[in-house]
């Protein structure tokens, strides 16, 4: 039985964010700066996030290359533009509520290693045009130089390199937004999993498991910044199609004399690979099978992990060819299928936060601040 204490605490709360990842927290945090009088609570179904936050590569980017150029064709010069900007933004924001140092931030810039010659090679100047008053002059520039320096295979046909891009520790990231979020007043709630919301015109009421019980919470408002698993919760017009993709990721054994630095981008950014305390973090290959990728499942699959290990072996590290693998895992991104991001009201009180496509870390923070401006 609960006790009165234990059911008033799970009635007394205005809004309520479901997921802790980092557009979650990023919007709890913003909601008690704008409305420090708001008691907001945050319900995670697990100890810790474990959808894209806690499991990605850690790369602060605003995109490639060809990732820019790929978006232009697609959705056009401006909206590419502002999507850019709106990465940027949320990145500011982030490294100026959580300090550089504390979520292990190096200012070590980006490259995009090309293989083969590539149509985006040739549209270097109009995209840094595009991207000079969001970036800087030249955001992006070819180095082939830099090759040596980072001792890439001689297979490399090109390197574009940008001065703007960092890595962090995403898991010291998670900690210092939680620690910020509990400073301002929010309540976390972890091992708390919502299995369905129900609203109407003067209520929310969500249907939690919470640990050994089943216990619903009402509050005025709920953000749903669930990820993939946004569908499982919410289904709506209002909301385009959001589709799961699973990245798979390997860890080296250290390495000795290892000379990368900055993140670096590859086919488009369907690889990614850095230097992580003296190993090779790198990812990716989801284009290798997409229909077997759109998943959330967190297994890892031999097809992709031998990819990522000839890769590694090819490319980056072409004279360690007996470097062991020492971790391997994956992570549930998601994508809508015009890589914009969504806020928008599913109903009448229930907001949802989507902003990844890729690129959560850079736009969590942005998209909790549009998401505190909505909550009234």
């Amino acid at each position: 039985m609960r006790s009165y204490w234990d059911i008033a605490a799970w009635q007394a709360y205005d809004i309520a964010i479901i997921g802790g990842g980092i557009i979650g927290i990023s919007t709890a945090i913003s909601c008690a700066e704008r409305h420090p009088d708001r008691r907001i609570v945050v319900l995670e179904r697990g100890h810790l996030p474990t959808g894209a936050t806690t499991r990605n590569a850690g790369f602060a980017c605003f995109g490639s290359l060809s990732e820019i150029a790929h978006d232009i064709d697609m959705m056009g010069a401006d909206a590419a533009h502002t999507l850019v900007r709106r990465r940027m933004e949320g990145l500011q924001v982030l490294l100026k509520r959580c300090g550089h140092h504390v979520i292990g931030y190096h200012a070590d810039g980006g490259s995009e290693v090309f293989l083969q010659d590539h149509p985006s090679l040739k549209r270097l100047h109009d995209v840094n045009v595009l991207l000079h008053d969001v970036i800087g002059d030249q955001p992006f520039r070819e180095r082939n130089d830099l090759r040596s320096d980072y001792q890439l295979s001689e297979s490399v046909f090109a390197l574009i390199h940008t001065t703007h891009e960092g890595t962090l520790h995403s898991g010291r990231m998670l900690q210092a937004l939680w620690k910020r979020a509990v400073e301002l007043g929010v309540h976390i709630r972890t091992g708390t999993e919502v299995s369905s919301i129900d609203a109407d015109t003067g209520k929310v009421t969500l249907h939690c498991i919470s640990p050994h019980q089943h216990v619903d919470l009402t509050c005025l408002q709920v953000v749903v910044a669930t990820n993939a698993m946004i569908p499982a919760l919410v289904q709506s017009p209002a909301i385009p199609e959001i589709t799961p993709g699973r990245g798979q990721v390997l860890v080296t054994a250290p390495v000795q004399g290892l000379s990368l630095r900055g993140s670096f981008h590859l086919d488009e950014g369907y690889y990614y690979f850095r230097e992580l305390d003296g190993r090779v973090l790198l990812g990716g290959g989801r284009n290798l099978d997409f229909a077997g990728e759109t998943t959330t499942s967190h297994d890892v699959t031999d097809r992709i992990q031998h990819a990522l290990e000839d890769l590694l072996r090819a490319v980056i590290l072409p004279t360690h060819y007996d470097v062991a693998i020492e971790h391997r895992w994956a992570g549930t991104m998601a994508f809508t299928e015009n890589k914009q991001p969504v806020v928008a009201y599913a109903q009448p009180r229930v907001l949802v936060a989507f902003g990844c496509n890729g690129m959560g870390i850079a736009l969590g923070s942005s998209i909790g601040q549009e998401c505190a401006q909505l909550l009234v």
